[in-house]
């Protein structure tokens, strides 16, 4: 009997020991059951990172999840948004993209979309364009940098894209001072494809337009040129400060990269200054790569 008993208490303690008494200790729930927090002054996961702490299922937390440099958007002292800045200014991103509600219209605003999108697809379109925008040779972690700037640049609830390469003319159907004066000779063009300084030079040496005279009075010139100083582009570094020529731009050289050679000589464009000739909506500022046509 006592070594029955024995064996007996022998399994009871052996069985004991397999079944813990459960744990008192809450277990974390959200980002924190998975990832150590980091950075807590700054909000709450999702105010850096978006995601879905709420959510169980992986693939869910991580919806349009932000890492790396580009969850650094935050921080005041990051890395990430100091270093997107310094790149924006430097590529003169504004030259065609709203940022921070400052820019042009040339293409998408980026305030529009920033919030919108996936980091990969975001980093992606910085590096390696599919449109017209020139490919600027950047890594990954300057591509993160950029969209940090960005995210910092925008908000949440941004206002709605404007149109793609389509300059805004106003509501008024009537010629402009500029198309009266200007449309004449060649197209009307946006003002913004110059910058402000490039106009004031052209406004002041209007008795030597390009070879032709091409003076107003005086009231008339300053308002002209009031008028596109108030729409102007920014100047784009490397241009020189205040270029007379659009085509003569780099940015301008990039975009008609695709355009076959000899093409501008053939008399049915006659000049890369002819916009109308291949833009059909050119009269428009409508300038979509979508819709144009080059005339053989």
């Amino acid at each position: 009997m006592a070594p029955r008993a024995a064996l007996l208490t022998a399994a009871l303690l052996l069985l004991g020991g397999c079944l813990k008494a459960p744990s008192t200790v809450a277990r974390e729930k959200g980002c924190r059951s998975c990832h150590q927090a980091h950075y807590v002054r700054e909000g709450a996961c999702q105010d850096c990172h978006r995601g879905d702490p709420g959510a169980e299922r992986e693939e869910l937390a991580h919806g349009r999840l932000l890492t790396g440099r580009a969850a650094e958007h935050r921080l005041e002292d990051g890395l990430g948004p100091r270093e997107g800045r310094r790149l924006v200014e430097a590529l003169a991103c504004r030259r065609c993209h709203t940022i921070g509600g400052k820019g042009n219209h040339l293409a998408t605003s980026l305030d529009a979309v920033v919030w919108k999108r996936e980091q990969a697809p975001l980093v992606t379109s910085i590096r390696e364009p599919v449109e017209n925008m020139p490919r600027f040779g950047l890594d990954e972690a300057e591509a993160e940098a950029i969209v940090a700037f960005l995210l910092r640049s925008g908000r949440p609830d941004p206002p709605q894209d404007t149109y793609r390469v389509h300059f805004t003319r106003g509501t008024s159907t009537s010629p402009t001072v500029f198309e009266k004066e200007c449309g004449g000779c060649h197209l009307a063009y946006p003002p913004a494809l110059l910058p402000s300084a490039s106009w004031r030079g052209l406004m002041g040496g209007l008795d030597r337009h390009f070879g032709q005279n091409a003076e107003l009075d005086e009231p008339q010139r300053a308002r002209l040129e009031g008028w596109l100083v108030e729409r102007a582009g920014q100047a784009r570094p490397g241009s020189g400060g205040a270029p007379r020529r659009i085509t003569e731009l780099a940015w301008f050289r990039d975009e008609h990269r695709e355009v076959p050679r000899g093409a501008a000589a053939r008399p049915s464009v006659r000049s890369m200054a002819n916009c109308g000739a291949c833009h059909q909506d050119a009269a428009r500022w409508d300038f979509d790569g979508d819709r144009v046509r080059i005339p053989r």
